[in-house]
């Protein structure tokens, strides 16, 4: 269906893994897509690499700009997109062949304005060294917001309209170390309706460069405050979410539970809170509690 177009976007530079993260999109069993590639500057052959492809596939638009950053090949491609929704792609990932047929489907059947999904962590070898679930619904999607991004952001999928009906753009705000953050508290305070795939859509992969970004003083920085701030201003509807819980939660909901109700422990000194960890497993409560210690 045409109005269900996809447009992939997909900022470069320096793609050590291009040609594997270019073969994932476009080995998607779900074909009804644009795929915007964005080559920031690259000084290796990316672009090379990204003509190769543009040449065997009609489905590929290339934008090859000087080096301006991140946030602005995000931008430049999102403004250039004709799609419906917008998939999010990164150099070094690997997309799973289901992974836009599972995300176009929840987002159509629930009015979702953004999901992502679960997601495999990977090594520069390609080997799985883990597996990161993420919250399903809407409800422990706003509870992540309390304390971790509830999405891996090579794995979103955003509807358009919801970014262009509310003039939203990555780095808007002063938080530049941790744009995707950013844009999810924003799209929240707009409105916007979160879920994840219940399903494995995304090889993540984590080298150097990601343990360095991760690492970095100001994103932690960034980090804390979004989190302090959104935690301020939306206590009492984080609240009822507790209150409300589903019968049900994956291993990654549980342990959300557990930081906000230790966060509600530390600053409130409010111990009668701990009822809510009633049902959570005391391997997840430990994990969870050292895992927000060494998040700060």
């Amino acid at each position: 269906m045409k109005n269900n177009l996809i447009s992939v976007v997909l900022p470069v530079y320096n793609g050590k893994y291009l040609a594997q993260a270019i073969e994932s999109v476009l080995n998607q069993t779900y074909n009804n897509f644009e795929f915007i590639i964005v080559n920031d500057g690259s000084p290796d052959n990316s672009l090379e690499i990204i003509h190769h492809y543009a040449k065997l596939d009609k489905r590929i638009m290339v934008i090859d700009c000087e080096n301006r950053g991140l946030i602005a090949s995000l931008n430049e491609g999102i403004n250039r997109a004709s799609g419906k929704y917008i998939a999010r792609m990164d150099h070094d990932d690997v997309s799973l062949s289901n992974r836009f047929k599972e995300q176009v489907a929840l987002m159509e059947s629930k009015d979702l304005d953004i999901c992502g999904g679960h997601y495999f962590v990977i090594d520069e070898d390609n080997n799985i060294n883990g597996l990161n679930l993420t919250p399903i619904s809407h409800e422990m999607c706003f509870l992540s917001l309390a304390s971790k991004v509830p999405f891996a952001h090579p794995s979103v999928m955003i509807r358009k309209s919801f970014l262009d009906n509310n003039n939203l753009k990555y780095g808007q705000a002063k938080y530049q170390k941790a744009e995707d953050f950013d844009m999810w508290m924003r799209m929240y305070e707009k409105g916007a309706k979160f879920g994840n795939v219940n399903e494995i859509i995304l090889k993540y992969r984590i080298l150097e460069e990601s343990l360095s970004r991760i690492t970095n003083v100001e994103l932690a920085k960034d980090t804390k405050n979004m989190l302090n701030i959104f935690y301020k201003n939306n206590k009492t509807e984080l609240m009822k979410v507790i209150q409300n819980l589903p019968e049900k939660l994956n291993d990654e909901e549980k342990s959300l539970l557990v930081r906000f109700v230790f966060k509600l422990v530390f600053k409130t000194f409010s111990m009668s809170s701990l009822k809510y960890l009633k049902r959570i497993p005391k391997k997840i409560i430990i994990c969870s509690i050292l895992s927000g210690i060494y998040n700060g």
